[in-house]
């Protein structure tokens, strides 16, 4: 029998979870919960394919993802109400649809967007959310190195594995923000066709390590055209958010 091919939307809360991808040595990831989910409905084995592998800690407002199988799913709203109903309160499925058999989450993406919170202010409520910062930033120097960044180039400075099959290259579209000062809000917008692991932490670290003076900007821009690590600082994963995958 055909597989069918099918695109699901998920939001979660990635606090409690070692991230998206299925691992060996820990059950609590997205995927794991979701083909389990996915398996009791359906009763087979299902391979979810997720656009975004989004590490431990990190959120999602639009994952994308896709799984095939000899299923067909008529009933959609039922199927949502179902799945919804075994899953965390921390994972919501948001929309289901049957798709063209070529369609891949992962592959078939042409661009990833992301969103970065900052509080400048102690918080209480959301706290999690965010990543305090203690410093006053120099906006002039940040927005500089992005006019460097941004386009197509090697972030081999900003990458934690050794090796990467298309050499570190990648279409950094836009780095944008709002700084909202009266509320201690600050919150980073990021695109690209494709990132590397604990890219955009590293990025908009560097980014912050600029504005409040503990990297050089002239020396961080010739170690960023060279491909030498530059040693920014990550941002912790409670601030980062998979907003967006675009096809």
């Amino acid at each position: 029998m055909d597989r069918l091919n099918y695109r699901i939307i998920i939001e979660y809360d990635g606090s409690d979870y070692v991230g998206w991808q299925r691992q060996k040595k820990h059950s609590n990831t997205i995927q794991e919960v979701l083909e389990n989910a996915l398996f009791t409905i359906l009763r087979t084995e299902i391979k979810l394919t997720g656009a975004g592998r989004t590490d431990a800690g990190v959120h999602a407002y639009n994952q994308t993802a896709n799984f095939k199988t000899a299923a067909n799913i008529d009933d959609t709203e039922k199927f949502l109400y179902s799945l919804n109903s075994i899953v965390p309160e921390s994972i919501t499925i948001k929309s289901i649809e049957k798709v063209d058999d070529a369609f891949h989450s992962r592959y078939s993406a042409v661009e990833r967007e992301y969103i970065y919170r900052i509080t400048t202010n102690n918080i209480s409520i959301g706290r999690k959310y965010y990543f305090k910062l203690n410093y006053a930033l120099d906006f002039n120097i940040i927005d500089e190195f992005i006019k460097i960044i941004c386009g197509y180039n090697s972030f081999k400075s900003f990458c934690k594995n050794h090796s990467d099959k298309h050499g570190f290259r990648c279409n950094l579209k836009q780095i944008k923000y709002v700084y909202d000062k009266k509320n201690g809000k600050l919150e980073f917008v990021i695109s690209s066709d494709r990132f590397l692991h604990s890219m955009v932490r590293a990025v908009i670290g560097c980014l912050i390590d600029l504005g409040r003076g503990r990297l050089e900007i002239e020396e961080t821009k010739e170690k960023f055209s060279k491909g030498d690590k530059i040693k920014a600082t990550y941002l912790p994963a409670n601030g980062l958010f998979l907003n967006k995958i675009y096809y």
